[in-house]
C-alpha cells in the first residue's frame, strides 16, 4: 500500500541543539548574572502544545521577571523589553528564582501560545505595556525583541542582515550550524525512501518561500531547509511556517492559524509528499480552508492509503489525524497511524500514553517496533 509520510523536523529528523543553545543564550541575553534553566523545563512547555523557541523564550523570561517582581517590587519600569532588562538587572537585589513555573492556560487556535498567555493574565505582575511587548508578536521580527535576539543566536549574525535586511545587534556563530545533530543516518534513510514511500517535512520552523514561488522579498530564513541538508534529505517537500507565513500574507491570515495542530498544516504537507510540489499543496489546502471542501486537486491522491506522522509533541499528531477525517469524509480509505518519539523523555511519554500514541525511545527502535 501507498505510504505518506509526515515528518517533524525538531526532535524528530534532528536532535535541536542549536534552537536549544539559542533560546539559553536568548534568554540570558536580558538576564545578569546568567541563569541555566532545565531540560525538563522545556519538555514540560512541549508536552503542552507549547513548542517553538519563540514562545519559549518570552514566557521564560515572563516568568524570571515576575519572580524577581513578585519579591523586589520595581516602579515605572520601562516598556521596551530590551530596556526593562537593563533597569531589572540594575536594581536586582533578590536571589535569582530556584526555578521558572509557567502558569496553566488554554492554548487557543489562532493565537501563539504566548499571545494566549498574555490574553489568560497570565504574569500580571509585570506592567502590563511591558508584558504585552513580552509576550505578543512573537512572530514578527521588528517587534519582538526576544525574537529578534533568537534569531541573532540561531542564524549567526552575517545571515540574520542578509535574512532581514536589519542590521545586527550583536556578533554571534550561527547555533544551529555549530549545534544540531543529524538524528537519522544511511540506514534509517534507506528505510524511509522506498518506491512506495512519499515523504514531506512538516514544522513550525521558519523556512524560506515555497521552492516554486519566484519572490523577491526578504525575512524568510531557511532554517528548516538547513535542517532537512543536515539530515540528507534536502530535496523532500517541506511545508514550514514561511511557507504558511507567505500564503497567509497573500490572504490577510494570521499564520497561527495554518499551524499544526490546525488539519491545515497536515493537508498542505499531505499533498506535496504525494505531488512534490509546495506551492500548489499550500493553493489546494487554503481552497479547503475558504470553502470547507476539497478541490479536485486532492483526488490526485491514490484513494486509499496509509498517512504516517512521525512527531515528538502532540501538535502535528493531532493536524495529521484531523486531515484524514477531513480526507475519509469525502472518500478516501486513508489509514492514520501517529507515531511519537520521546527520547527517553518523561512527559513526552505521558503525553503519547494519555493520547493512546504508539511511541518510541529512538528512531531505531521505531524502525524495528513497526516494521518499517
Amino acid at each position: 500500500m501507498t505510504k505518506i509520510f509526515l515528518l517533524d523536523v525538531d526532535s524528530v529528523l534532528v536532535e535541536p541543539g542549536g534552537y536549544r543553545a539559542a533560546l539559553r543564550a536568548t534568554v540570558n541575553h536580558f538576564i545578569e548574572p546568567h541563569f541555566d534553566f532545565s531540560e525538563e523545563i522545556l519538555a514540560g512547555l512541549e508536552s503542552r502544545g507549547i513548542s517553538s523557541e519563540w514562545d519559549m523564550s518570552s514566557l521564560l523570561l515572563a516568568s524570571y521577571w515576575t519572580d524577581i517582581l513578585s519579591r523586589q517590587p520595581m516602579q515605572n519600569l520601562p516598556s521596551a523589553v530590551s530596556a526593562a532588562a537593563v533597569e531589572i538587572n540594575r536594581q536586582r537585589k533578590v536571589d535569582a528564582p530556584a526555578h521558572l513555573p509557567i502558569p496553566e492556560f488554554s492554548l487557543v487556535a489562532g493565537q501563539y501560545p504566548a499571545q494566549a498567555a498574555f490574553h489568560a493574565g497570565c504574569f500580571d505582575i509585570i506592567p502590563y505595556e511591558l508584558r504585552k511587548n513580552l509576550l505578543t508578536e512573537t512572530r514578527n521580527i521588528y517587534k519582538s525583541c526576544t525574537t529578534r535576539s533568537f534569531q541573532h543566536f540561531t542564524l549567526g549574525s552575517k545571515r540574520f542582515t542578509e535574512t532581514y535586511n536589519l542590521p545586527a545587534e550583536f556578533k554571534t556563530e550561527s547555533f544551529l550550524l555549530t549545534y544540531d545533530k543529524s538524528n537519522i543516518n544511511k540506514e534509517i534513510r534507506s528505510k524511509l525512501i522506498q518506491p512506495n514511500h512519499h515523504l514531506a517535512a512538516f514544522t513550525s520552523r521558519p523556512s524560506a518561500l515555497p521552492r516554486e514561488v519566484n519572490d523577491p522579498r526578504s525575512g524568510y530564513a531557511p532554517e528548516a531547509e538547513l535542517a532537512l541538508e543536515l539530515v540528507g534529505l534536502p530535496d523532500i517537500p517541506l511545508i514550514a511556517f514561511g511557507k504558511l507565513e507567505y500564503l497567509a500574507s497573500l490572504h490577510g491570515l494570521e499564520p497561527a492559524s495554518l499551524v499544526k495542530p490546525s488539519p491545515f498544516h497536515a493537508l498542505a504537507a499531505t499533498f506535496a509528499a504525494w505531488t512534490g510540489n509546495e506551492w500548489l499543496s499550500l493553493q489546494a489546502a487554503n481552497h479547503w480552508r475558504e470553502t470547507g471542501s476539497l478541490n479536485g486537486m486532492f483526488h490526485q491522491l491514490p484513494k486509499t492509503f496509509e498517512l504516517i506522522v512521525v512527531e515528538d509533541t502532540m501538535g502535528g499528531i493531532q493536524s495529521a489525524r484531523s486531515a484524514g477525517e477531513i480526507l475519509k469524509r469525502i472518500g478516501f480509505g486513508v489509514h492514520v497511524f501517529a507515531l511519537g518519539l520521546t527520547a527517553g523523555n518523561s512527559g513526552k511519554v505521558s503525553a503519547f500514553e494519555q493520547a493512546g500514541v504508539q511511541y518510541f525511545e529512538d528512531w531505531k527502535s521505531l524502525i524495528k517496533g513497526t516494521g518499517l
